[in-house]
């Protein structure tokens, strides 16, 4: 898992070509026309070779407070999120699939060390990383055998990983471990891999409320085939476990995602015909089943929702369906506000949402573009072209974070890296780091 693959083109996407070769003239999608309203097509002309950053990176964050740019390997780069300038190095890794922690409230990175040889006692664990300086504040052990998995951090200061098979709090500070939370008995919590969805996104099986007080998790019973899969929350506060669907609880479809409103008082979960919108009290024990609402999946092709974000003011959800079909539902009746469906050979891609909900940004494969949409409305805003778009070719994928007001994309890739006002499609900064060879000349 901690062995990094060089990007590569979606496959799905390529056998899409092979299939459609085989049946009928592939040349709607070799001679694909440009989008019209899209000014680009290739390299923008607009944008000097001095300024295509040079930074590398495959996965990129913004803290929440919106004080600090990470972006990831080689190891981490710490950035200013409105100049652009980097602040510093920081000598950690990641495993697979686990997500970036930051936290710009108490300006801490969760992240393995890579200042040490992988066979020294040092090596295994999560190192608590300093953003403001670099240092390393305390580590988390753990063995070759049960890696530590970086779920996020709470309101008091505490970092939240899955250890040893259970829910584990440590003080961000170095204290050491301060809470210790076993699953149901017979259960396993899930420990690591995204969610159930076939359209890239930063969703886990698990997601941290906003407080950092509650958790929603999967579980499962390592003794029973087929695997079947039961929704939990975590009570960080109490140390409890309890079930989120009291009846029906385990489901053989898997959950697609879980995300919570700002106030804590709705868990939407996504399942495989659509997304729950359950209703917590103020012990945050979620009501029964029969008091939540049920939003049903439209798609043709599969129905399920993955629940991305709230909207600050918690009055709508956007959901991911399957092909990149992109949609806004209000919170309360579970009604739909607005959907952005891409063209039929444009469905692949990668969707990332603002921590607001005001921006929903989609990164789409074959344009080999990113599209820009109001969350609350779901409806589209606009394109940005980071570099280079709107050009049919043989693209890899573009790593990209989403500011948390949406205003801001930082993106990174083979043809240069900067930071992008999402309103104007305008580079605000390049992301230039000095330990790399700058950009080649574009031909």
């Amino acid at each position: 898992m901690t062995r990094r693959h060089p990007p590569r083109p979606f496959p799905a996407a390529l056998a899409l070509l092979g299939a459609l070769a085989c049946d009928r003239d592939p040349k709607f999608m070799l001679e694909k026309k440009p989008i019209a309203e899209v000014r680009h097509m290739g390299f923008r002309q607009d944008i000097d070779d001095e300024r295509r950053g040079n930074a590398s990176f495959d996965k990129a964050v913004f803290t929440r407070e919106g004080n600090y740019l990470v972006t990831a390997y080689p190891g981490f780069r710490v950035w200013d999120p409105n100049s652009g300038a980097l602040r510093r190095t920081i000598n950690g890794t990641l495993d697979g699939n686990d997500r970036i922690v930051v936290d710009g409230t108490f300006h801490r990175l969760l992240a393995r060390r890579g200042d040490v040889a992988p066979n020294s006692p040092l090596a295994p664990g999560l190192g608590i990383w300093d953003l403001r300086d670099g240092s390393l504040v305390g580590t988390i052990p753990e063995t070759d055998r049960e890696r530590a998995i970086p779920v996020g951090t709470t309101a008091g200061g505490g970092a939240v990983v899955i250890r040893e098979g259970q829910v584990e709090t440590w003080g961000l500070d170095g204290s050491g471990r301060r809470q210790v939370i076993a699953p149901p008995e017979g259960l396993r919590f899930c420990e690591r891999g995204t969610a159930g969805t076939v359209t890239y996104n930063d969703k886990q099986c698990f997601e941290l409320s906003p407080s950092g007080r509650r958790l929603a998790i999967t579980a499962w019973d390592p003794e029973v085939q087929p695997r079947v899969i039961h929704s939990l929350l975590v009570d960080l506060e109490r140390g409890s476990v309890t079930p989120l669907l009291p009846s029906g609880d385990a489901l053989s479809q898997g959950i697609y995602g879980f995300a919570f409103s700002p106030d804590e008082r709705t868990l939407a979960m996504g399942v495989f015909e659509g997304m729950w919108l359950l209703p917590l009290d103020d012990k945050g024990m979620a009501g029964a089943a029969a008091r939540g609402r049920f939003v049903a999946g439209e798609h043709k092709r599969n129905r399920f929702l993955t629940p991305m974000t709230f909207t600050a003011d918690g009055s709508r959800i956007v959901a991911l369906g399957d092909q990149l079909q992109v949609s806004a539902f209000d919170a309360a009746t579970g009604a739909l506000v607005g959907r952005i469906t891409p063209p039929f050979e444009d469905w692949e891609g990668a969707l990332r949402v603002s921590a607001d909900g005001a921006r929903a940004v989609a990164y789409r494969f074959v344009s080999d573009i990113l599209v820009v949409m109001d969350g609350a409305a779901g409806t589209q805003l606009g394109y940005l072209c980071p570099y280079f778009c709107n050009r049919f070719h043989n693209p890899v994928e573009v790593a990209f974070a989403v500011s948390p007001d949406g205003r801001r994309v930082a993106s990174g890739g083979r043809l240069g890296a900067g930071i992008w006002d999402t309103d104007a499609d305008t580079l605000v900064a390049p992301l230039e780091d000095p330990a790399l060879p700058p950009r080649r000349p574009r031909n």
